[in-house]
């Protein structure tokens, strides 16, 4: 029999190193807002789930607000199982960190709004979901395979044909959000995934204070050429070297995938096989 099928005929399931690093810097505001983590569940052996959250909401209502994105998804994830289709997870905690929003509105004076893009990696399969306008970027031998739509009116009129997209930059309300956790709109997860992941395959989540520096191209080239830790390094500093002394919160997740058998990926204290992952793997 061949050694990479099972009894019943179906392909063996790969046994991958997931390495992931997370990088932020509060640019030139007084406060960090963004929020970004890499979770691991006892109840979810072999998965992992990269988040991020830009919070908004004035003085401190983005920091909190972003606080309960990464608080709902810790507790969300840690009863997470095989069992439950990424689909219906993203929709419960999208719904769940809403409500938790909403509900800190309605007692306090802060109103507190923030994006979500998360990544949920499981045995043979990733899976993606964003709200608002955070960045998810699919990287494959040096190929840029996805990049989320951002959730703002300069989006929406673009895809409406209302405006042309040069002149739905230019509005005054181009990056108002229309998509995004705790407003009055109830907020509607996009999501994505694949089914075959590859040796190699990177994943980059991102908020706005990143991506808006770069052209996809370039960040496809740092990430391609340097280990995971350097290229995250260096798109910060290049982000806050652009920026011009006027940069927003920037922050980051990479995660990549490397197939053990592909014998291609040096191991070392960062990299932990997902499919025996019990361990936290941000380094």
């Amino acid at each position: 029999m061949n050694d990479a099928v099972q009894s019943n005929g179906r392909p063996k399931p790969s046994e991958w190193v997931l390495s992931g690093f997370v990088a932020q810097d509060p640019g030139d505001r007084s406060e960090q807002q963004d929020r970004a983590a890499i979770l691991t569940s006892q109840k979810a052996p072999g998965c992992a789930f990269g988040v991020l959250a830009d919070g908004m909401g004035g003085r401190t209502g983005g920091a909190v607000a972003a606080e309960n994105v990464l608080l709902t998804s810790r507790q969300r994830f840690e009863e997470f199982t095989a069992n439950e289709s990424p689909a219906a997870f993203f929709e419960s905690l999208t719904q769940e960190i809403h409500t938790a929003l909403r509900l800190t509105r309605a007692t306090s004076q802060m109103q507190p709004h923030s994006t979500v893009a998360a990544v949920l990696v499981q045995p043979n399969r990733v899976d993606w979901f964003h709200v608002g306008d955070s960045r998810i970027y699919h990287i494959r031998q040096r190929k840029l395979m996805y990049c989320t739509t951002d959730h703002t009116l300069a989006q929406e009129l673009i895809q409406k044909r209302q405006l042309s997209p040069d002149r739905a930059r230019l509005h005054p309300q181009a990056s108002g959000l229309v998509n995004a956790l705790g407003s009055s709109k109830t907020p509607v997860p996009e999501i994505s995934g694949i089914s075959d992941p590859q040796d190699g395959d990177t994943f980059l989540i991102c908020s706005d204070g990143l991506w808006n520096y770069f052209h996809s191209g370039e960040m496809v080239l740092v990430i391609e050429s340097l280990p995971i830790r350097e290229a995250a390094q260096l798109l910060i500093a290049r982000a806050r070297e652009r920026a011009n002394g006027r940069g927003d919160n920037c922050s980051l997740v990479l995660l990549r995938l490397t197939d053990v058998k592909a014998g291609q990926f040096v191991t070392a204290n960062n990299t932990t096989p997902i499919k025996s992952l019990n361990l936290p793997i941000v380094v």
